[in-house]
């Protein structure tokens, strides 16, 4: 249900090496045996703590590209009121993928006539409410020819008397379907172009819904309860829609979330090419490393023959020698370094190099795990405990952007002085303060991570939430993302928290991706795996049709 704390679904599956398995043996960054491995990509539990204040404070907010002009009006009242703040940032966001012009507003500073000023209008209702809908709102609505959309609950506040709690008949006339009611039973998925999508366990709950005239209510997507009774899901009467719980909350894989990522589109009007991209990473290599491994690899990446990118790391350090018998490290990428030589074969059958931070962790700091290039975050403080499980402290201390800027720029010169020209940018872990993100933005012309966005709770504290996007979109940071979807080959899993996955899985998540008409399959592989895993993988997205694409950052 939209306003239960459990269901805000708030896990980041991190960029990379985001945490350790214990006894695990296998080869560290720098290609020597571990007593256990860094593992990247890993899904985390984070319980926020941090102090500082989300990029867009709550109230009115905008950003302004070219696109349609489109009203985002949220819940923000309560004890969870913050719900309707995140879930409405990570609307925005996705609406970027349309160029759109968001303006966001809570939903009590509606004014009269807004509906009007734009070409579209969502309303996020995260937060349950049985108070009578403002009347300029609902007069708004019943007057309005443009797309009206409604997620979530509270739908009884303009669809029912609430004076006796029972229908409006002019709400059935005029749409076409009625409101029953909420139900906190589970149901289990949701069917959308003949594809069965997950609805995640933590977010159980559907506003049920019955049609009484098809000729005016068309359901676009239903949902399965565990009776196997199909529900409407989404709605479309005319110019309005709702959608029967909040798939901004979705983290997981093959979710929900994509019936309604596909369905804007034809609620904005705006029909995008049916076209299924695909690229990968080969991730986290470093100046130091097995070579011969690498060049098996790089064999493998030559017989695929089709584009790819390579996340490198421009400076390996460990600053207390965890991997080097207690002895300081520092290795640069420099034209003469083996492992830049056999990069260099690589970018000659295809490969794209993406700066992967400067040096991926801080010196004189386990941030949270040992302080070595690979495992540690660099952009943003953070601690583990013994579970796994990261607590969010905050930027760094004495960020600044100059100082940022700085930092990722003398990464980027150690690579161009090396041979190599970084087309794009990937975050560390992916994450970084929204001040970083935007550091980032003005130095590339896309990244390869997701958006991470932020948020201060009823209780002051900021929490964090990972937006999965099926497609390419320019983000509030003013970054362009070009969507890692699909997740990442790891044979060994992580704590309890995510089990190993395999060729079958990607293949399987990019199956349920194709719902999405544009909807790019991305994933990474680490560069000490078996690369015959990496064939599998690349063969199985092609036999789905996807097409492999070089990036740049006028893809849309």
């Amino acid at each position: 249900m939209g306003d239960d704390p459990m269901a805000a679904g708030f896990f980041v599956p991190e960029g990379c090496c985001g945490g350790k398995t214990m006894n695990t043996p296998y080869k560290t960054k720098a290609g020597r045996p571990s007593a256990f491995l860094i593992l990247c990509g890993t899904v985390v539990a984070l319980a926020a703590a941090g102090t500082f204040l989300f990029a867009q404070t709550a109230g009115t907010t905008a950003t302004v590209p070219a696109g349609p002009s489109v009203l985002v009006l949220y819940d923000n009242e309560g004890q969870y009121g913050w719900l309707g703040e995140i879930y409405s940032s990570k609307l925005q966001n996705l609406l970027g993928h349309f160029e759109a012009r968001v303006t966001r507003k809570p939903l009590a500073q509606y004014a009269a006539g807004d509906l009007s000023k734009h070409d579209a209008a969502f309303y996020v209702a995260a937060v349950w409410n049985e108070s009578p809908l403002a009347a300029t709102l609902q007069n708004d609505i019943d007057a309005t020819t443009r797309p009206f959309v409604w997620m979530g609950v509270n739908l009884w506040r303009y669809a029912w008397d609430l004076s006796t709690y029972a229908q409006k008949p002019a709400f059935e006339q005029k749409y076409g379907f009625r409101l029953l009611s909420y139900s906190g039973e589970r149901h289990g998925s949701v069917v959308y172009k003949e594809t069965e999508l997950e609805k995640e366990q933590f977010d159980l709950g559907l506003m049920r819904y019955e049609i009484t005239d098809p000729a005016k209510a068309v359901v676009r997507a239903t949902c399965n309860d565990l009776n196997g009774t199909a529900w409407p899901y989404i709605i479309q009467s005319g110019n309005f829609w709702v959608v029967g719980d909040m798939p901004m909350i979705s983290t997981s894989f093959e979710n929900r979330s994509l019936a309604f990522q596909d369905l804007l589109h034809d609620m904005l009007g705006i029909f995008h090419e049916e076209k299924h991209r695909a690229f990968f990473r080969i991730e986290d290599v470093a100046p130091v490393g097995d070579l011969e491994t690498l060049k098996q690899l790089g064999n493998v990446l030559d017989s695929l023959d089709v584009p790819f990118t390579i996340s490198m790391i421009p400076e390996y350090r460990d600053w207390s020698g965890i991997y080097n018998n207690g002895v300081p490290e520092a290795v640069r990428f420099t034209a003469s370094n083996p492992i830049a030589k056999e990069m260099k074969r690589w970018v000659g059958f295809g490969g794209q190099v993406l700066q992967h931070g400067t040096t991926h962790q801080i010196d004189g700091l386990l941030n949270p795990y040992n302080g070595v290039s690979g495992d540690d975050y660099e952009f943003y403080r953070v601690t583990a405990d013994q579970f796994g499980f990261l607590t969010l402290i905050g930027p760094l201390p004495g960020e600044t952007r100059s100082g940022t800027r700085s930092r990722v720029v003398r990464g980027q010169n150690i690579l161009k002085n090396a041979g190599f020209t970084p087309t794009g940018w990937l975050t560390p872990h992916y994450l970084s303060s929204p001040l970083g993100y935007q550091v980032f933005a003005g130095l590339y012309p896309f990244a390869c991570d997701r958006t991470i966005l932020f948020v201060k709770d009823s209780a002051g504290k900021t929490q964090a939430s990972e937006l999965n996007s099926p497609y390419i979109f320019r983000d509030t940071y003013g970054l362009k993302r070009i969507p890692e979807t699909i997740g990442y080959i790891d044979p060994f899993g992580w704590y309890e928290l995510q089990p190993p996955s395999m060729p079958e899985d990607l293949i399987k998540r990019a199956k349920a991706l194709k719902v999405v008409r544009d909807g790019w399959a991305g994933f990474y592989f680490h560069w000490y795996l078996d690369p015959e895993l990496l064939r599998q993988t690349v063969q199985g997205l092609k036999g789905l049709g996807y097409e492999f694409t070089a990036l740049n950052g006028e893809l849309k």
